[in-house]
């Protein structure tokens, strides 16, 4: 964040989903959370806890970049980002196997290291300063993440492991 305000001094870090007694992740909350409370105070933070549905589709249209900077190893594809990127919304993941896979898909953001504030912060910063060329085609992306096209993917998947299996 101090990257981040230095050069945009308005900004500010919408944090939605669980954060508190999140299994295997307390010692880390415990170690950030004064400063957070900090930013918190400035209005820079705000905790919005778990969204439906419904408020998560308000959120995303209203959001200049989603990140997703985890460093749980067992993370898996983030669909978070699909969303967010089917409403324009380009996405700054870390660089974990399934959490980069949305941005190296679509090119939709920028990978940050696992980890790694600073890497972190230049990926915002990176998205926040150009945000046409991260803006990618959400068409195509909504088109491909619809059931029947996911459908045929994976049809076209099943066809081509039973051919191998003869």
């Amino acid at each position: 964040m101090p990257l981040i305000l230095k050069k945009y001094p308005n900004a500010q870090v919408l944090y939605a989903g669980q954060h508190q007694n999140v299994m295997g992740e307390q010692a880390y909350f415990d170690r950030l959370i004064p400063q957070i409370h900090e930013y918190e105070m400035t209005g820079h933070w705000t905790f919005l806890g778990n969204l439906s549905p419904v408020q998560l589709a308000a959120l995303y249209p209203n959001i200049d970049v989603l990140t997703v900077p985890s460093l749980n190893s067992t993370e898996a594809f983030g669909l978070v980002q699909i969303e967010a990127m089917i409403n324009g919304a380009p996405s700054v993941p870390s660089a974990l196997p399934g959490v980069r896979r949305p941005v190296q898909m679509h090119g939709m953001g920028v990978v940050s290291e696992i980890g790694n504030a600073e890497s972190l912060a230049a990926s915002i910063l990176e998205v926040l300063d150009h945000p046409q060329k991260y803006r990618g085609d959400v068409g195509g992306i909504k088109k491909a993440y619809e059931p029947d096209s996911v459908a045929q993917e994976y049809e076209k998947l099943f066809e081509r492991l039973m051919k191998k299996g003869r």
